[in-house]
Protein backbone atom coordinates (compact mmCIF):
# COMPACT_ATOMS: atom_id res chain seq x y z
CA UNK A 1 0.00 0.00 0.00
CA UNK A 2 2.80 2.31 0.85
CA UNK A 3 4.57 1.44 -2.33
CA UNK A 4 1.50 2.16 -4.43
CA UNK A 5 1.03 5.47 -2.77
CA UNK A 6 4.63 6.33 -3.41
CA UNK A 7 4.38 5.30 -7.09
CA UNK A 8 1.13 7.16 -7.51
CA UNK A 9 2.67 10.29 -5.96
CA UNK A 10 5.64 10.20 -8.31
CA UNK A 11 3.41 9.66 -11.31
CA UNK A 12 1.17 12.59 -10.35
CA UNK A 13 4.12 14.99 -9.99
CA UNK A 14 5.56 14.29 -13.41
CA UNK A 15 2.28 14.41 -15.27
CA UNK A 16 0.94 17.54 -13.60
CA UNK A 17 4.14 19.67 -13.50
CA UNK A 18 3.21 21.82 -16.59
CA UNK A 19 -0.26 22.31 -15.17
CA UNK A 20 1.16 23.45 -11.86
CA UNK A 21 3.47 25.94 -13.65
CA UNK A 22 0.57 27.29 -15.69
CA UNK A 23 -1.50 27.69 -12.56
CA UNK A 24 1.37 29.49 -10.80
CA UNK A 25 1.83 31.77 -13.80
CA UNK A 26 -1.90 32.42 -14.05
CA UNK A 27 -2.04 33.21 -10.35
CA UNK A 28 0.83 35.71 -10.68
CA UNK A 29 -0.73 37.47 -13.66
CA UNK A 30 -4.18 37.51 -12.06
CA UNK A 31 -2.82 39.11 -8.91
CA UNK A 32 -0.75 41.51 -11.02
CA UNK A 33 -3.82 42.54 -13.02
CA UNK A 34 -5.95 43.09 -9.95
CA UNK A 35 -3.34 45.19 -8.20
CA UNK A 36 -2.15 47.37 -11.07
CA UNK A 37 -5.05 48.09 -13.44
CA UNK A 38 -5.95 51.42 -11.83
CA UNK A 39 -2.51 52.61 -10.70
CA UNK A 40 -1.40 56.00 -12.14
CA UNK A 41 2.13 54.67 -12.76
CA UNK A 42 3.39 52.07 -15.20
CA UNK A 43 3.91 48.58 -13.80
CA UNK A 44 5.77 45.84 -15.68
CA UNK A 45 6.02 42.16 -14.83
CA UNK A 46 9.08 40.62 -16.47
CA UNK A 47 11.12 37.46 -16.29
CA UNK A 48 14.77 37.54 -15.25
CA UNK A 49 15.71 37.05 -18.90
CA UNK A 50 13.73 40.15 -19.89
CA UNK A 51 10.54 38.63 -21.31
CA UNK A 52 7.59 40.97 -20.74
CA UNK A 53 4.85 38.96 -19.03
CA UNK A 54 2.35 41.71 -18.28
CA UNK A 55 2.01 45.50 -18.32
CA UNK A 56 -0.72 47.59 -16.73
CA UNK A 57 -2.76 50.10 -18.84
CA UNK A 58 -0.72 53.10 -17.63
CA UNK A 59 2.51 51.34 -18.63
CA UNK A 60 1.13 50.56 -22.09
CA UNK A 61 0.11 54.18 -22.60
CA UNK A 62 3.47 55.39 -21.32
CA UNK A 63 5.37 53.20 -23.78
CA UNK A 64 2.93 53.88 -26.63
CA UNK A 65 1.60 50.32 -27.13
CA UNK A 66 -2.01 49.15 -27.39
CA UNK A 67 -1.80 45.74 -25.75
CA UNK A 68 0.41 43.37 -23.82
CA UNK A 69 0.48 41.13 -26.91
CA UNK A 70 2.23 43.91 -28.84
CA UNK A 71 4.99 43.89 -26.22
CA UNK A 72 5.16 40.17 -25.51
CA UNK A 73 7.62 39.47 -28.34
CA UNK A 74 9.89 42.40 -27.41
CA UNK A 75 12.53 41.78 -24.72
CA UNK A 76 12.64 44.55 -22.12
CA UNK A 77 16.28 45.32 -22.96
CA UNK A 78 15.18 46.47 -26.43
CA UNK A 79 13.06 49.22 -24.84
CA UNK A 80 16.04 50.86 -23.14
CA UNK A 81 17.35 53.91 -25.02
CA UNK A 82 20.84 52.84 -24.02
CA UNK A 83 21.05 49.04 -23.88
CA UNK A 84 23.88 49.27 -21.35
CA UNK A 85 21.29 50.59 -18.90
CA UNK A 86 19.81 47.10 -18.61
CA UNK A 87 23.09 45.91 -17.11
CA UNK A 88 23.09 48.84 -14.67
CA UNK A 89 19.53 47.95 -13.66
CA UNK A 90 20.42 44.28 -13.05
CA UNK A 91 23.52 45.24 -11.09
CA UNK A 92 21.45 47.46 -8.81
CA UNK A 93 18.85 44.71 -8.43
CA UNK A 94 21.41 42.30 -6.97
CA UNK A 95 20.45 43.70 -3.56
CA UNK A 96 16.87 42.59 -4.21
CA UNK A 97 15.44 46.07 -4.77
CA UNK A 98 15.93 49.15 -6.97
CA UNK A 99 14.74 52.61 -5.93
CA UNK A 100 14.31 55.68 -8.15
CA UNK A 101 16.78 54.68 -10.87
CA UNK A 102 16.49 57.21 -13.73
CA UNK A 103 16.62 55.67 -17.22
CA UNK A 104 15.52 56.55 -20.73
CA UNK A 105 13.10 54.32 -22.67
CA UNK A 106 12.04 54.19 -26.32
CA UNK A 107 8.36 54.45 -27.11
CA UNK A 108 6.63 52.67 -29.99
CA UNK A 109 6.76 55.84 -32.16
CA UNK A 110 10.52 56.22 -31.63
CA UNK A 111 10.30 59.08 -29.14
CA UNK A 112 12.24 58.89 -25.89
CA UNK A 113 10.97 59.31 -22.34
CA UNK A 114 12.74 59.58 -19.02
CA UNK A 115 11.47 57.22 -16.32
CA UNK A 116 12.16 56.78 -12.64
CA UNK A 117 12.38 53.01 -12.06
CA UNK A 118 11.76 51.08 -8.88
CA UNK A 119 11.81 47.30 -8.89
CA UNK A 120 11.71 44.26 -6.64
CA UNK A 121 12.60 40.63 -7.27
CA UNK A 122 9.98 38.03 -6.33
CA UNK A 123 9.61 34.25 -6.56
CA UNK A 124 6.54 32.15 -7.37
CA UNK A 125 5.70 28.90 -5.57
CA UNK A 126 7.92 27.01 -8.02
CA UNK A 127 10.95 29.07 -7.03
CA UNK A 128 11.05 31.00 -10.33
CA UNK A 129 12.23 34.61 -10.06
CA UNK A 130 10.55 37.53 -11.78
CA UNK A 131 10.70 41.34 -11.49
CA UNK A 132 7.91 43.77 -10.67
CA UNK A 133 9.00 47.19 -11.91
CA UNK A 134 7.30 50.57 -11.62
CA UNK A 135 7.90 53.34 -14.17
CA UNK A 136 7.17 56.95 -13.39
CA UNK A 137 7.34 59.30 -16.40
CA UNK A 138 9.71 62.15 -15.41
CA UNK A 139 10.32 63.50 -18.93
CA UNK A 140 8.79 66.88 -18.17
CA UNK A 141 10.77 67.17 -14.93
CA UNK A 142 14.03 66.30 -16.71
CA UNK A 143 13.25 68.84 -19.41
CA UNK A 144 12.68 71.52 -16.79
CA UNK A 145 15.91 70.51 -15.03
CA UNK A 146 17.83 70.78 -18.31
CA UNK A 147 16.28 74.16 -19.07
CA UNK A 148 17.11 75.30 -15.56
CA UNK A 149 20.68 74.05 -15.98
CA UNK A 150 21.01 75.84 -19.33
CA UNK A 151 19.59 79.01 -17.83
CA UNK A 152 21.94 78.73 -14.87
CA UNK A 153 24.90 78.29 -17.21
CA UNK A 154 23.85 81.30 -19.26
CA UNK A 155 23.32 83.37 -16.12
CA UNK A 156 26.71 82.24 -14.84
CA UNK A 157 28.29 83.14 -18.17
CA UNK A 158 26.52 86.51 -18.16
CA UNK A 159 27.69 87.11 -14.61
CA UNK A 160 31.24 86.20 -15.60
CA UNK A 161 31.09 88.54 -18.58
CA UNK A 162 29.75 91.29 -16.33
CA UNK A 163 32.57 90.67 -13.85
CA UNK A 164 35.12 90.68 -16.65
CA UNK A 165 33.50 93.85 -17.97
CA UNK A 166 33.81 95.53 -14.58
CA UNK A 167 37.42 94.39 -14.30
CA UNK A 168 38.19 95.58 -17.82
CA UNK A 169 36.53 98.93 -17.19
CA UNK A 170 38.49 99.33 -13.95
CA UNK A 171 41.77 98.45 -15.65
CA UNK A 172 40.94 100.77 -18.53
CA UNK A 173 40.29 103.59 -16.07
CA UNK A 174 43.58 102.93 -14.25
CA UNK A 175 45.50 102.83 -17.54
CA UNK A 176 43.79 105.97 -18.75
CA UNK A 177 45.15 108.12 -15.91
CA UNK A 178 48.91 107.51 -16.46
CA UNK A 179 48.42 107.58 -20.22
CA UNK A 180 46.80 110.99 -19.83
CA UNK A 181 49.64 112.60 -17.94
CA UNK A 182 52.35 110.87 -20.01
CA UNK A 183 50.68 112.24 -23.15
CA UNK A 184 50.49 115.68 -21.59
CA UNK A 185 54.17 115.51 -20.56
CA UNK A 186 55.23 114.36 -24.03
CA UNK A 187 53.34 117.24 -25.62
CA UNK A 188 55.14 119.64 -23.28
CA UNK A 189 58.47 117.92 -23.95
CA UNK A 190 57.86 118.28 -27.69
CA UNK A 191 57.44 122.04 -27.22
CA UNK A 192 60.55 122.23 -25.01
CA UNK A 193 62.65 120.31 -27.54
CA UNK A 194 61.42 122.61 -30.26
CA UNK A 195 62.65 125.61 -28.25
CA UNK A 196 65.95 123.88 -27.44
CA UNK A 197 66.36 123.04 -31.11
CA UNK A 198 66.02 126.70 -32.03
CA UNK A 199 68.62 127.60 -29.37
CA UNK A 200 71.02 124.98 -30.75
CA UNK A 201 70.58 126.46 -34.23
CA UNK A 202 71.47 129.89 -32.91
CA UNK A 203 74.51 128.46 -31.09
CA UNK A 204 75.70 126.69 -34.21
CA UNK A 205 75.27 129.83 -36.27
CA UNK A 206 77.26 131.80 -33.72
CA UNK A 207 80.06 129.21 -33.63
CA UNK A 208 80.30 129.24 -37.44
CA UNK A 209 80.62 133.04 -37.42
CA UNK A 210 83.28 132.89 -34.72
CA UNK A 211 85.28 130.45 -36.84
CA UNK A 212 85.43 133.08 -39.56
CA UNK A 213 87.39 135.48 -37.38
CA UNK A 214 90.64 135.25 -35.44
CA UNK A 215 89.93 134.36 -31.83
CA UNK A 216 92.08 134.26 -28.77
CA UNK A 217 93.67 130.83 -28.35
CA UNK A 218 91.50 129.86 -25.34
CA UNK A 219 88.27 130.84 -27.08
CA UNK A 220 89.30 129.08 -30.29
CA UNK A 221 89.99 125.92 -28.28
CA UNK A 222 86.50 126.09 -26.73
CA UNK A 223 84.77 126.44 -30.10
CA UNK A 224 86.82 123.55 -31.50
CA UNK A 225 85.79 121.35 -28.56
CA UNK A 226 82.13 122.22 -29.23
CA UNK A 227 82.57 121.29 -32.91
CA UNK A 228 84.26 118.03 -31.99
CA UNK A 229 81.57 117.00 -29.53
CA UNK A 230 78.80 117.90 -32.01
CA UNK A 231 80.44 115.61 -34.57
CA UNK A 232 80.89 112.85 -31.97
CA UNK A 233 77.24 112.75 -30.98
CA UNK A 234 76.04 113.40 -34.54
CA UNK A 235 74.03 116.42 -33.47
CA UNK A 236 72.12 116.76 -36.74
CA UNK A 237 70.91 113.14 -36.50
CA UNK A 238 69.91 113.57 -32.85
CA UNK A 239 67.86 116.66 -33.58
CA UNK A 240 66.07 114.94 -36.43
CA UNK A 241 65.57 111.64 -34.57
CA UNK A 242 64.27 113.31 -31.39
CA UNK A 243 61.35 114.73 -33.32
CA UNK A 244 60.57 111.28 -34.71
CA UNK A 245 60.85 109.60 -31.30
CA UNK A 246 58.52 112.08 -29.67
CA UNK A 247 56.04 111.68 -32.52
CA UNK A 248 56.17 107.85 -32.25
CA UNK A 249 55.60 108.04 -28.49
CA UNK A 250 52.60 110.31 -28.93
CA UNK A 251 51.19 108.05 -31.68
CA UNK A 252 51.69 105.00 -29.44
CA UNK A 253 49.89 106.66 -26.56
CA UNK A 254 47.05 107.63 -28.89
CA UNK A 255 46.74 103.96 -29.84
CA UNK A 256 46.69 102.97 -26.17
CA UNK A 257 43.99 105.55 -25.54
CA UNK A 258 41.95 104.17 -28.43
CA UNK A 259 42.33 100.60 -27.13
CA UNK A 260 41.28 101.75 -23.66
CA UNK A 261 38.23 103.53 -25.08
CA UNK A 262 37.35 100.46 -27.19
CA UNK A 263 37.81 98.22 -24.15
CA UNK A 264 35.48 100.37 -22.08
CA UNK A 265 32.94 100.47 -24.89
CA UNK A 266 33.28 96.70 -25.37
CA UNK A 267 32.78 95.86 -21.71
CA UNK A 268 30.61 98.69 -20.35
CA UNK A 269 29.53 96.74 -17.23
CA UNK A 270 25.89 96.83 -16.31
CA UNK A 271 24.78 98.54 -19.52
CA UNK A 272 21.92 96.54 -21.03
CA UNK A 273 19.70 99.26 -22.45
CA UNK A 274 18.70 99.07 -26.10
CA UNK A 275 20.11 101.96 -28.10
CA UNK A 276 20.91 102.89 -31.72
CA UNK A 277 23.89 100.78 -32.78
CA UNK A 278 26.34 101.20 -35.63
CA UNK A 279 27.26 97.64 -36.64
CA UNK A 280 30.40 98.85 -38.46
CA UNK A 281 31.57 100.65 -35.31
CA UNK A 282 31.04 97.44 -33.32
CA UNK A 283 33.20 95.57 -35.83
CA UNK A 284 35.98 98.17 -35.55
CA UNK A 285 35.84 98.09 -31.75
CA UNK A 286 35.94 94.29 -31.67
CA UNK A 287 38.87 94.15 -34.11
CA UNK A 288 40.77 96.56 -31.88
CA UNK A 289 40.09 94.53 -28.74
CA UNK A 290 40.84 91.20 -30.44
CA UNK A 291 43.90 92.43 -32.37
CA UNK A 292 46.35 90.36 -30.32
CA UNK A 293 44.44 87.16 -31.14
CA UNK A 294 44.29 87.97 -34.85
CA UNK A 295 47.46 89.76 -35.87
CA UNK A 296 50.01 86.94 -35.72
CA UNK A 297 48.49 84.59 -38.29
CA UNK A 298 45.59 86.37 -40.01
CA UNK A 299 45.17 89.20 -42.44
CA UNK A 300 41.82 90.91 -41.97
CA UNK A 301 40.11 92.42 -45.00
CA UNK A 302 37.16 94.75 -44.38
CA UNK A 303 34.39 95.72 -46.79
CA UNK A 304 32.18 97.77 -44.49
CA UNK A 305 29.51 99.57 -46.46
CA UNK A 306 27.39 102.38 -45.04
CA UNK A 307 24.44 100.80 -43.23
CA UNK A 308 21.67 102.31 -41.09
CA UNK A 309 21.66 102.08 -37.31
CA UNK A 310 19.83 99.22 -35.65
CA UNK A 311 18.28 98.92 -32.21
CA UNK A 312 20.36 96.75 -29.92
CA UNK A 313 22.93 96.42 -27.18
CA UNK A 314 26.40 97.09 -28.62
CA UNK A 315 28.26 95.21 -25.89
CA UNK A 316 26.33 92.02 -26.68
CA UNK A 317 26.93 92.37 -30.43
CA UNK A 318 30.63 92.96 -29.70
CA UNK A 319 30.64 89.64 -27.83
CA UNK A 320 29.08 87.86 -30.84
CA UNK A 321 31.64 89.29 -33.27
CA UNK A 322 34.54 88.53 -30.92
CA UNK A 323 33.45 84.90 -30.49
CA UNK A 324 33.26 84.39 -34.26
CA UNK A 325 36.58 86.18 -34.95
CA UNK A 326 38.47 84.28 -32.26
CA UNK A 327 37.07 80.97 -33.55
CA UNK A 328 38.09 81.97 -37.06
CA UNK A 329 41.65 82.75 -35.92
CA UNK A 330 41.87 79.45 -34.02
CA UNK A 331 40.68 77.55 -37.11
CA UNK A 332 43.69 78.88 -39.07
CA UNK A 333 46.69 76.68 -38.34
CA UNK A 334 49.53 78.82 -39.76
CA UNK A 335 48.49 81.87 -41.77
CA UNK A 336 45.24 82.80 -43.45
CA UNK A 337 42.63 85.44 -44.15
CA UNK A 338 39.49 86.73 -42.48
CA UNK A 339 37.08 88.78 -44.57
CA UNK A 340 34.33 90.91 -43.05
CA UNK A 341 31.58 92.47 -45.13
CA UNK A 342 28.49 94.49 -44.25
CA UNK A 343 25.70 95.71 -46.50
CA UNK A 344 22.00 96.54 -46.47
CA UNK A 345 19.40 94.44 -48.22
CA UNK A 346 15.79 95.67 -48.10
CA UNK A 347 14.99 96.15 -44.40
CA UNK A 348 17.90 94.10 -43.07
CA UNK A 349 21.59 94.51 -42.43
CA UNK A 350 23.76 91.62 -43.59
CA UNK A 351 27.13 90.79 -42.06
CA UNK A 352 29.44 87.99 -43.16
CA UNK A 353 32.64 86.86 -41.47
CA UNK A 354 34.62 84.36 -43.56
CA UNK A 355 37.88 82.59 -42.83
CA UNK A 356 40.27 80.32 -44.71
CA UNK A 357 40.63 77.94 -41.79
CA UNK A 358 40.26 74.18 -41.47
CA UNK A 359 36.47 74.21 -41.83
CA UNK A 360 33.84 72.19 -39.99
CA UNK A 361 32.97 68.53 -40.48
CA UNK A 362 29.57 68.20 -42.25
CA UNK A 363 28.12 66.13 -39.41
CA UNK A 364 28.94 68.92 -36.94
CA UNK A 365 27.38 71.84 -38.84
CA UNK A 366 23.95 71.34 -37.28
CA UNK A 367 25.47 71.22 -33.77
CA UNK A 368 27.50 74.44 -33.92
CA UNK A 369 24.98 76.50 -31.94
CA UNK A 370 24.15 73.75 -29.42
CA UNK A 371 25.20 74.43 -25.82
CA UNK A 372 28.40 72.61 -24.76
CA UNK A 373 29.22 71.48 -28.30
CA UNK A 374 32.88 72.02 -29.12
CA UNK A 375 35.46 70.42 -31.39
CA UNK A 376 38.33 71.79 -29.31
CA UNK A 377 40.44 69.71 -26.99
CA UNK A 378 39.26 69.16 -23.43
CA UNK A 379 39.94 72.26 -21.36
CA UNK A 380 40.26 74.56 -24.40
CA UNK A 381 36.62 75.34 -25.00
CA UNK A 382 33.36 75.39 -23.05
CA UNK A 383 31.10 74.98 -26.07
CA UNK A 384 29.07 78.02 -25.00
CA UNK A 385 30.50 80.75 -27.25
CA UNK A 386 28.41 80.00 -30.33
CA UNK A 387 25.33 79.21 -28.26
CA UNK A 388 25.60 82.61 -26.56
CA UNK A 389 26.12 84.26 -29.96
CA UNK A 390 23.02 82.51 -31.32
CA UNK A 391 20.89 83.59 -28.35
CA UNK A 392 22.09 87.21 -28.57
CA UNK A 393 21.27 87.44 -32.29
CA UNK A 394 17.86 85.87 -31.65
CA UNK A 395 17.21 88.43 -28.89
CA UNK A 396 18.02 91.16 -31.41
CA UNK A 397 15.34 89.80 -33.75
CA UNK A 398 17.91 88.50 -36.23
CA UNK A 399 19.32 85.23 -37.46
CA UNK A 400 22.75 83.62 -37.70
CA UNK A 401 23.76 80.81 -40.04
CA UNK A 402 26.98 78.99 -40.88
CA UNK A 403 28.36 77.45 -44.05
CA UNK A 404 31.60 75.51 -44.17
CA UNK A 405 33.71 73.24 -46.35
CA UNK A 406 36.21 70.96 -44.71
CA UNK A 407 39.72 72.23 -45.43
CA UNK A 408 38.41 75.35 -47.20
CA UNK A 409 37.00 77.63 -44.51
CA UNK A 410 33.86 78.82 -42.81
CA UNK A 411 31.42 81.70 -43.30
CA UNK A 412 29.04 83.03 -40.66
CA UNK A 413 26.15 85.14 -41.95
CA UNK A 414 24.27 87.39 -39.54
CA UNK A 415 21.07 89.22 -40.49
CA UNK A 416 19.80 92.03 -38.26
CA UNK A 417 16.56 93.94 -38.83
CA UNK A 418 16.55 97.69 -39.47
CA UNK A 419 13.96 99.58 -37.38
CA UNK A 420 10.93 100.62 -39.40
CA UNK A 421 11.34 104.29 -38.48
CA UNK A 422 14.93 104.36 -39.84
CA UNK A 423 15.19 106.24 -43.09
Amino acid sequence: MVGKTSDHSLSFTKEDEPDRQNKAQFSIEKNFQALTDNLPIGILLTSVEGKIINVNPEGLQMLGYNSVEDLSHIPIQDLYYNKKDRGIFLKNLETGRVRDLEMRFKRFDGSVIWCSMSSVSQENNLGERYFITSLLDITQRKKMEEEKADLLIQLTQTDKLASIGQLAAGIAHEINNPVGYVTSNLNSLEEYLSDIGKLIELDQTLIKRLNEITLPEALAKMTENIHEYARKIDLDFLREDMDGLIKDCIDGLDRIKKIVIDLKDFAHPGKKDIEPVDVNACIETTLSVGANELKYKTTVYKDLNVVPLINGIPQQLNQVFLNILVNAAQAIETTGEIRIKTWQGNNDIFLTISDTGCGIDPENISKIFDPFFTTKEVGKGTGLGMNIAYNIIQQHGGSIAVESKKGKGTTFTIILPVPEDTE
